[in-house]
């Protein structure tokens, strides 16, 4: 049975930043994200990828997969990656921000956190093209409108810590979003990443469930991409007679095969609302579900998790895996090593007016 709606705000807030890590530390790609860590060195990564390419030739089915072989175990130890890295990148610039936030306070925290480690920085395809945007001059919104994936999903985990900041202001939470979303993203990018604020801020003003769907969907422009990529989902949940049958129903219509990548925003985040829908906000069936779709599992994951952990609450997820999502590795951004999810996560609750 789907745990009820948390009625406090501050189970809210921990809810929707842990459901996000959650759902980014369970998924499959992040096992490779945590990969990545300092403590493994390239050579490491080079004979990974050029062993599977034999085992490939060679008709052999079984992937090789990361391992720690004399190193620390920890390594590859459930931790939060990107998406929560990300999301906490935006989270702070709301922080450090003392008056009503602009584009300017997004800016800023690039300049001051990523772009001081560009070549460090372990990002997708659209953060990438902003943070070579930035190194040239550009600004917002050029960063994202001049970018080969400016529809990617990016921008939808650090929406997450925006629609908390506008708790029970949709539009409001919209509006910051797209300024944020305008420096690695354009069009759909942006319009997903206002969904997800709006969303949000519903459920953590204490608003239903129905009513955050609605707001979401209410930031898809008529005949958009993400708006046709909404009605196929919600196709599909009309079809669903148990929450499983969206992992099937969603990779024959929503998330394509044709392209090389699962990150495209117009197809990802509909998915993700009609995962939530079909489970009716309960964030353990919904990660199950949007884990089943390995296509997109880099994101859909998180995006549930922050979606239904804000709804549930943050006792929704359990006292040990909290622990273990709480401090951050700096494994895509390096000024992330060390940063607490929990203690950043209750200074923006702080900042919220009541």
């Amino acid at each position: 049975m789907t745990k009820p709606h948390s009625t406090d705000l501050r189970s809210r807030f921990l809810g929707a930043m842990y459901g996000l890590a959650y759902g980014d530390a369970i998924s499959f790609p992040a096992l490779f994200h945590r990969f990545q860590s300092s403590g493994i060195p390239r050579r490491r990564h080079n004979f990974l990828w050029r062993e599977n390419g034999d085992l490939d030739n060679k008709n052999i089915t079984r992937l090789m997969l990361p391992f720690t072989h004399r190193m620390a175990a920890s390594n590859l130890e459930p931790s939060p990656t990107d998406d929560t890295e990300f999301a906490l990148l935006s989270l702070k610039a709301l922080l450090n921000e003392k008056e009503s936030p602009t584009q300017a306070t997004f800016v800023r925290i690039w300049q001051d956190e990523v772009l001081p480690h560009a070549d460090e920085v372990r990002s997708s395809f659209s953060e990438r093209s902003a943070i070579e945007n930035f190194k040239m001059g550009l600004q917002p919104p050029a960063t994202g409108n001049d970018n080969p994936l400016h529809y990617e999903d990016s921008a939808v985990a650090r929406a997450v810590p925006i629609g908390l900041f506008c708790a029970g202001s949709p539009e409001k939470a919209a509006e910051l979003a797209a300024l944020d979303a305008q420096i690695t993203q354009a069009e759909d990018g942006i319009y997903a990443a206002q969904g997800m604020a709006a969303a949000i801020a519903v459920l953590a003003g204490g608003g239903p469930l129905t009513e955050a769907l609605q707001q979401a969907r209410a930031q898809f422009p008529a005949d958009s991409w993400i708006a046709h990529g909404d009605q196929k989902a919600r196709e599909a949940l009309a079809q669903a007679e148990r929450p499983q049958d969206m992992a099937l129903l969603l990779s024959k219509s929503v998330i394509n095969t044709v392209y090389s990548y699962g990150s495209a925003a117009p197809e990802t985040f509909p998915a993700a609302l009609a995962i939530v829908e079909a489970c009716d906000g309960d964030l353990q069936t919904a990660c199950s579900v949007a884990n089943a779709i390995a296509k997109s599992a880099d994101s859909v994951p998180a995006m549930v998790g922050a979606l239904c952990g804000c709804y549930q609450g943050v006792d929704v997820i359990s006292p040990m895996w909290r622990d273990a999502l709480s401090t951050c590795r700096g494994l895509c951004l390096p000024s992330m090593e060390g940063a607490n999810l929990e203690e950043l996560t209750l200074q923006l609750l702080a900042q919220v007016p009541d």
